[in-house]
């Protein structure tokens, strides 16, 4: 994940939907808005102004004839800011949908307005009594707000309007919340709570596409804080991400990959998540390439963390084809930094550098360095000088693949040229060459690593997590039908 927090720019974004636009329209006032949300608006009678002074169309004499014009522009400059940045390319919003964002917007205004009537008025003219959600109103809180109003906490403004509402009113308050915790370090702190995770993570596995899309955005700006990672894992959020990585849309496997990336920094939930299924799922979308190349990378970056741990370096391991696969994918300019970083974690295990030798590792890595697709001094460099250390230590099998490979005079040439204090990359080259020559034997107490610092988790370690999947499963099984 190069930014995890990469949002589009606003000038990009619907007024109405908070979403980037596949079909911005201009209507005669000179706004543009996304197609189908502004002829939802038209179909129920909505007044954007109510959301902004700026969004006023009474301009128009004429909504029900509303004449609308693409924007083209518009929608090739989003076009290309989704290429140059991986951003997965927006998707026509349906007319349906359109109306759930419509309906959600117009429920906000009506209990704004209801909160705005004299304290006098009874709640039971208004609402239901049994429903907190009608007397406490929710808006985007600009910077600096505090998180706690006359009104109760933020926390509660959001909650009421997520529990036991229609979806449309739930994207609605799911775009607010994406929009509160997209910068605000305070208010993504303060509003991951039990109470908030439980609720997002039985969105994830909404009906409504639109939901699901705006919990998982929402639970990627919350796992951003690093106080965070650790309490989001334990509120189970895991499982529903594996499923979004393995059954969900396009534009969802992009939040889920953003999301576990996010989490398995924290190196307390590396083997949890590998426990709960991440790891296939996320080689799954890794080599897919046909996906989006920002949720490519995440899925890369995301397997790069979790196989810090040897656990999960075995998991990997054993995956069929798994060393066949990051070997072509070193080939693909977008996504070899992170394959690099995968294949050398690999590396390190015994599993996985006998993998990687009978896939022809060797001659690859060295071929990349030879002929300069990977930069002298980069971080792509150093990452195949370290698979090459690693798969060293197997040395008869090393010695004549990379004898073979011409090796020898590509290390020679990053030792000679690599300054002192620079990095490992030296260092890395001049074992490696000495392993050729046959002076380190396998598994040699010269080797520059020796194991000592690698730390076994026993399986036992995970059973917690163990716990938390099939606690989940059995949920899933139980009350599919009513997500």
């Amino acid at each position: 994940m190069e930014d995890p927090s990469l949002q589009p720019p606003r000038e990009f974004t619907c007024p109405l939907s908070s979403l980037l636009m596949a079909d911005p329209v201009i209507v005669s006032t000179g706004h543009t808005f996304e197609g189908a949300c502004i002829l939802a608006c038209v179909d129920l009678g909505f007044d954007p102004s109510l959301l902004s002074p700026y969004l006023d169309l009474s301009a128009i004499s004429k909504p029900s004839s509303l004449p609308l014009f693409p924007n083209i522009n518009l929608k090739s400059a989003i076009l290309n800011w989704c290429s140059e940045t991986g951003f997965p390319k927006p998707v026509p919003i349906t007319q349906e949908a359109a109306r759930e964002i419509v309906r959600g917007l117009i429920a906000r205004e009506k209990t704004a307005s209801v909160k705005s009537q004299p304290s006098s008025t009874s709640v039971q003219d208004n609402q239901p009594s049994s429903s907190l959600s009608k007397q406490i109103s929710l808006e985007v809180v600009p910077e600096g707000t505090p998180v706690v109003t006359q009104d109760g906490s933020l926390e509660d403004k959001f909650l009421v309007r997520l529990i036991d509402t229609e979806p449309g009113e739930q994207v609605a308050t799911l775009v607010s919340l994406r929009e509160a915790t997209r910068d605000n370090r305070e208010r993504r702190r303060s509003l991951c709570t039990s109470r908030m995770l439980g609720v997002l993570r039985r969105l994830l596995l909404s009906r409504s596409a639109g939901v699901q899309i705006n919990a998982a955005a929402a639970l990627v700006n919350l796992s951003l804080e690093p106080s965070n990672k650790i309490n989001l894992v334990r509120a189970e959020v895991v499982p529903p991400l594996v499923e979004l990585l393995t059954h969900g849309s396009s534009e969802l496997r992009d939040h889920a990959a953003g999301a576990i990336y996010s989490l398995a920094v924290e190196e307390k939930n590396r083997v949890a998540i590998g426990v709960l299924g991440a790891i296939l799922p996320l080689l799954k979308l890794f080599a897919t390439t046909s996906e989006g190349v920002r949720a490519r990378r995440d899925a890369g970056m995301g397997l790069y963390y979790l196989t810090l741990e040897e656990l999960n370096k075995s998991k990997l391991t054993r995956v069929p084809g798994v060393a066949r696969t990051l070997l072509e994918m070193v080939t693909e300019q977008d996504v070899r930094r992170p394959a690099l970083m995968v294949s050398a974690n690999l590396a390190e295990c015994q599993e996985g550098r006998e993998v990687l030798i009978d896939c022809g590792a060797v001659e690859v890595l060295v071929r990349l360095m030879r002929d300069g697709v990977v930069a002298p001094g980069s971080v792509e460099e150093e990452n195949c000088l370290r698979a090459l250390r690693w798969m060293s230590r197997a040395s008869i099998r090393f010695r004549g693949m990379a004898r073979a490979a011409g090796a020898e005079a590509v290390l020679r040439q990053v030792e000679e040229s690599t300054v002192d204090g620079h990095g490992p990359r030296k260092e890395y080259a001049s074992r490696t060459l000495r392993s050729i020559a046959g002076e380190e034997e396998d598994g040699s107490s010269s080797s520059m690593f020796d194991g000592s610092d690698v730390v076994m988790i026993s399986l036992s370690d995970t059973s917690p997590f163990r716990e938390i999947y099939n606690n989940y499963h059995k949920l899933a099984k139980l009350k599919s039908a009513q997500f």
